[in-house]
């Protein structure tokens, strides 16, 4: 027991060990520079950190530990004999038969196919893990540019003033709205800060049919699950009074969550005088009232800044992501690869006894496990863009505001040639390995 435990257990010892050195050296620069690329902070200092060593290091040792233990002992409990022979299964599992009009090929690679099926299993889940990973290294940058795209090509207008006070303008094209925050209603998710504006009838900025309700934006509608028909609920940000409206649409407006009201309503609701405004949307730069009283202005530059910071802050993260999926993915396929051929040595030195070339012997194993493979891309991709939507819907929901889903067809299309061209330097391993099997490993059958 102690000479087999030996070797994985001083593997995955050497391993954490590497793995704690890179973290505190060369990784930890990474992580610095994104750390300053992200945000106004001061220099950070490195600490030692138990939490995270008993996650990657101590964990990890006793997970070895323990799998290979019981593996061992329950291979121990097997007679002397059955090691001589190369029998280490407790019952022999009958071949069902195959339809013999299947080609004697295809025949074979089905049998390849079944008698390791679990290797190929854990290929799948690999292949399953390692697209994950990479999507979510691919789909970042694409999610954040679509996000700013629809955020400047739906804009109210290209300038929005809020105001401390009502102030006239003679700027061409302004025009007066009221605002107001207020804060969400909702019985699943954290509240969080909902902006109210008051439009008036005919607003050349906003073509909506309130009808006696409220519309509200799409990512207000999508994150909360709210439709034409509903009942809109919100309250006051520092107080207890709470409001509902009649939901009459969902207007197209992606850079918040906002609720769009008939100014009289807006003024009938809270209280205020029929001419009160504190706001101006306009397409122009106002530039008669002082700064005294311009309490916010916002422009394209501001509703995208966050995704920018986002993008520039994470891009690095991402590259470290494809990096892993990539490395995954091809140390999952080839060390399991590399068992299935190992386990078929004898057939193989017997395919080359019977005068069968590498390249056909390749075509009995290579071309299995690569069917196999592609198979696994093509199910895991879409497997793995349903388990990301749903994923970054949950994330998103805890965030204040929203970011709508997305990712183009051309992601998917990188992760499967990249998959491809991944296998294909694995495939070239495996070949090379199929050339060294031995004639004489056949003449080691014993039975």
């Amino acid at each position: 027991m102690r000479h087999y435990l030996a070797v994985p257990m001083t593997v995955t010892f050497l391993a954490c060990a590497l793995g704690n050195v890179l973290g505190y050296t060369y990784f930890k620069g990474i992580v610095a520079d994104m750390y300053y690329g992200s945000y106004s902070l001061p220099t950070y200092v490195t600490h030692w950190n138990g939490d995270a060593f008993v996650k990657t290091t101590v964990v990890p040792l006793i997970l070895m530990f323990c799998i290979n233990l019981l593996v061992l002992v329950n291979k121990m409990s097997l007679s002397p004999l059955k090691f001589l022979r190369r029998d280490l299964k407790r019952r022999q599992k009958k071949a069902f038969k195959l339809n013999t009009k299947i080609g004697i090929l295809k025949r074979f690679r089905l049998r390849v196919i079944f008698q390791n099926m679990p290797n190929y299993v854990t290929i799948i889940i690999g292949v399953l893990f390692a697209n994950f990973l990479l999507l979510f290294g691919f789909m970042f940058g694409p999610l954040l540019d679509h996000y700013q795209e629809e955020i400047t090509s739906n804009l109210i207008c290209q300038y929005q003033y809020v105001l401390k006070a009502p102030q006239e303008t003679d700027t061409p094209g302004a025009e007066k709205y009221s605002v107001a925050s207020l804060k969400t209603v909702d019985d699943k998710r954290k509240s969080e800060d909902v902006t109210v504006y008051g439009v008036v009838p005919d607003s050349a900025y906003l073509d909506l049919n309130f009808d006696g309700g409220v519309v509200i934006s799409n990512a207000y509608a999508e994150k909360f699950g709210l439709s034409a028909g509903d009942t809109l609920r919100v309250k006051e940000a520092y107080g207890d009074k709470e409001y509902s409206f009649p939901i009459k649409g969902v207007h197209y407006y992606p850079a918040g969550i906002a609720v769009f009201m008939e100014q009289s309503a807006f003024h009938s609701t809270f209280d205020q005088s029929a001419d009160a405004f504190n706001g101006y949307f306009s397409n122009q730069k106002i530039t008669d009232i002082e700064d005294l009283y311009v309490a916010t202005t916002i422009t394209v530059d501001d509703m995208t800044k966050t995704s920018r910071q986002l993008k520039q802050s994470m891009g690095n993260m991402m590259v470290l992501f494809l990096v892993f999926g990539v490395a995954m993915f091809m140390l999952i396929v080839y060390l399991l690869s590399k068992i299935i051929l190992e386990k078929n040595a004898q057939s193989i030195s017997m395919t080359k006894i019977l005068g069968y070339s590498n390249r056909e012997i390749n075509s009995l194993y290579i071309t299995t496990t690569s069917l196999v493979v592609i198979g696994s891309m093509l199910l895991t991709i879409p497997l793995c863009a349903y388990l990301m939507k749903t994923v970054c819907v949950y994330i998103f929901s805890d965030y204040s505001g929203w970011f709508a889903y997305y990712v183009p067809l051309t992601v998917y299309v990188k992760m499967f040639l990249l998959g491809v061209c991944s296998y294909l330097a694995v495939a070239y391993l495996q070949t090379r390995s199929i050339k060294g099997v031995p004639l004489g490993e056949a003449l080691k059958n014993v039975e």
